[in-house]
């Protein structure tokens, strides 16, 4: 019996692949057709542009790191001058005084200083005796007022300029007086102030213009010291005796009559009084602005005495008798005891 040949079979399914990738072969041959030469061509398909990136902003500079300064050589020290081996040597301070009296404590009950008064505004004038300030008129000058009998400041009219140190002359029919509205003057008892300055002019005039005569061109009305109420009367003189020019005289009243207030604030009131001619004629503007600038004045308190030198000698007690012993100094008091009027 013939055996079978294995390696024979096996060509009969390797011949069945091969016929089966050739029909798939030709099965796709067919599907596809052939390429045309009348097709048209292609449209080409646009491309699309990309936007345009925005330019990047200027880089900002960036400031370069400040330089580091280089110190400066150190100064070289001035030797101080030598010491001088002849120099006297210096005084050492004085030692303290054990006995030395120590001052008293500040008293929690002493009354606060009185306040600095406030300075004077330029071209105020200060009377101390009067109590008063004023502003000076242009062209016056302050003469000297001890010889008034009513009144604390005489003004003088100056008729031309001062030459080699001396006073400048001033008129002789023309002045000024300003003083405090006291009892010395029968007006002080006047509290209203317009029946005061009628009262002081009238007074006045028959003061310095004691001759017959009638008066005319009688005038008045209000004055304002800053907050001080006042008044003026004004007239003149036409006398009997026709050599003689017209007198004038302007007076005003400036202040507040307080009858119940202390002694010294009971009558806080100012007057002035203008003496003209005819031939040098009273100002009235001038006259009231020169009212109206008077104000009250507190002179500033005196300065405190030095203290009492501790090393001062002690004057010795009187003698018997009450007399002091011949070669000691004495003080002298001013006034003088038993000089004084009155005692």
């Amino acid at each position: 019996m013939t055996k079978s040949d294995p390696i024979s079979r096996r060509p009969g399914r390797w011949t069945a692949f091969a016929v089966t990738a050739v029909t798939a072969a030709s099965a796709v041959t067919i599907a596809l057709p052939a390429p045309s030469a009348l097709a048209d061509p292609a449209t080409p398909t646009p491309t699309p542009v990309a936007p345009a990136v925005p330019a990047a902003p200027p880089a900002t500079p960036v400031p370069a790191p400040p330089a580091t300064p280089v110190p400066a050589p150190p100064a070289t020290p001035v030797p101080a001058p030598p010491v001088d081996p002849n120099a006297p040597p210096v005084p050492a301070p004085p030692p303290v005084d054990p006995n030395a009296p120590v001052p008293p404590p500040l008293d929690p009950n002493a009354p606060p200083a009185p306040p600095t008064p406030p300075a004077l505004e330029p071209g105020r004038i200060p009377n101390t005796a009067g109590g008063f300030s004023y502003l000076l008129p242009a062209g016056w000058v302050v003469s000297d007022a001890s010889r008034l009998n009513y009144g604390q400041a005489l003004l003088s009219k100056q008729i031309a300029p001062a030459e080699s140190g001396q006073p400048a002359p001033t008129a002789s029919d023309a002045s000024v007086i300003l003083g405090r509205l006291d009892l010395k003057l029968f007006a002080g008892a006047e509290q209203d102030n317009s029946k005061a300055a009628v009262r002081l002019g009238s007074d006045m005039g028959e003061f310095f213009m004691p001759f017959a005569g009638v008066r005319i061109n009688q005038q008045s009305g209000a004055l304002q010291a800053g907050d001080m109420p006042g008044y003026f009367s004004s007239y003149e003189v036409k006398f009997t005796d026709t050599t003689k020019p017209n007198g004038q005289i302007w007076a005003g009243v400036v202040g507040t009559s307080v009858p119940n207030a202390p002694r010294d604030q009971r009558n806080q009131r100012w007057f002035v009084v203008w003496l003209g001619t005819a031939k040098d004629p009273i100002d009235p503007a001038a006259a009231k602005a020169l009212a109206e600038s008077i104000r009250p004045y507190t002179p500033p308190p005196p300065p405190e005495p030095p203290p009492a030198d501790p090393n001062a000698p002690v004057p010795p007690p009187p003698a018997a008798g009450g007399r002091i012993p011949l070669g000691v100094p004495v003080p002298v008091e001013t006034p003088v005891p038993g000089m004084t009027p009155g005692q």
